[in-house]
């Protein structure tokens, strides 16, 4: 694809991490935060022109790309705080916040710890919690020997077992085309951060529909119907139900892999929700 539009690039000292960023564009504040695993899910969609019309900001959370690795452990709270003061540091002090998997939980718990900082949230495909009746096999099938693989080293081992689970056999394939022929290398070394911290904090963070129904922002909450696992899709229903003012999605041809499978399609699904 062919840029139209001027890049900036940084990296910002929020306080136990440093960040990298890169932004776009004027408007209305948007924050890319990926998903867990590798730090480039939305490389593609920050490209994507159906968001021209704002001001794009897509972050390395701490232990991808270039931002630091954290000395200590990490909670989805924690990530949330870091991606806000970030977005101080460089002059917003709200926006709408766009999250994949893991980092939509994140990003649901930032509304709920600072509502004042999040205008809207699109969340895509959350992580399991609370989890759906697919959750189990989920686990048993691709988490868990994904992380025993990489307690063992074999981390790109570990990185297929487990983005086959939730995102199918052609995940490789997809991410060598959006992101380029060395996207695995990439990949690997963000993914060491993933299983060694990450997984733990997916698994402390939990939900439950008393505390969902205080949050009102403005969500809209998407599913791909192409999806190898109905575990997202379950969680991504649930939330729908439980948030006050929330609306539901689903995106035909994809699955957990939506924004490196039709960028332009996640992007029209951002642009149209704001």
């Amino acid at each position: 694809m062919t840029r139209t539009h001027e890049i900036t690039t940084g990296i910002v000292d929020v306080g136990d991490a440093r960040l990298q960023y890169r932004e776009r564009g004027a408007g209305a504040p948007v924050l890319l935060l990926h998903a867990g695993a590798f730090g480039d899910w939305f490389a593609p969609v920050f490209d994507e022109p159906a968001l021209d019309g704002v001001r794009l900001v897509e972050v390395h959370r701490a232990g991808y790309g270039e931002s630091s690795t954290p000395e200590t452990h990490l909670t989805f709270a924690d990530h949330a705080r870091q991606a806000r003061t970030l977005l101080r540091e460089i002059g917003i002090e709200r926006a709408t916040w766009v999250g994949h998997s893991s980092s939509a939980s994140m990003a649901l718990q930032g509304a709920i710890d600072a509502p004042e900082a999040v205008a809207r949230l699109v969340l895509l495909e959350p992580a399991p919690s609370p989890a759906g009746p697919s959750s189990e096999e989920l686990v048993r099938t691709a988490v868990g020997p994904a992380v025993g693989a990489a307690q063992s080293g074999d981390i790109r081992g570990a990185v297929d077992t487990f983005l086959i689970g939730v995102a199918g056999p052609d995940w490789a394939a997809v991410a060598r085309q959006r992101l380029g022929v060395d996207a695995m290398e990439r990949i690997v070394r963000d993914a060491r951060f993933f299983f060694a911290d990450e997984v733990v904090a997916a698994m402390e963070w939990t939900i439950d529909e008393s505390v969902a129904a205080r949050v009102g922002t403005p969500t809209t909450l998407v599913y791909g119907i192409a999806g190898v696992t109905k575990a997202h899709e379950e969680t991504t229903r649930t939330l729908a139900g439980w948030l006050p003012n929330a609306e539901l999605i689903a995106l035909p041809g994809v699955g957990h892999s939506m924004p490196l499978e039709d960028p332009a399609l996640v992007a029209r699904t951002v642009a149209d929700a704001m």
